[in-house]
């Protein structure tokens, strides 16, 4: 079996985020907690549970991830999207004083 991570996204921002050991949310990949083991990470992905229940994230799901050098890197085009952070440039962005024309 792979290694694979749990990522979700953070319900505020939308940033999409990696759970750590410590079962907190990060933004950063190479601090996401891995496991091979599915009994683990079944355990792990009910105990997000309660983050979804608090609204702190969303869709929560497992992902498969490989270690190259000591940096962890998602397998999947969608997860290699989502880790390299939005794919709309910031300054297309409508700012939040801006006004519609």
């Amino acid at each position: 079996m792979s290694l694979k991570a749990i990522t979700a996204n953070r319900l505020r921002e939308g940033d999409v985020v990696y759970l750590t050991a410590t079962g907190r949310w990060s933004v950063h990949l190479n601090e996401a907690w891995v496991s091979s083991d599915k009994a683990e990470i079944e355990a792990k992905l009910a105990g997000t549970a309660a983050d979804v229940a608090a609204r702190l994230v969303i869709a929560v799901y497992d992902m498969e991830v490989v270690e190259v050098d000591g940096i962890l890197q998602p397998l999947s085009a969608r997860e290699i999207i989502r880790a390299a952070g939005p794919t709309v440039r910031a300054d297309y962005r409508a700012s939040p004083n801006s006004k519609a024309a």
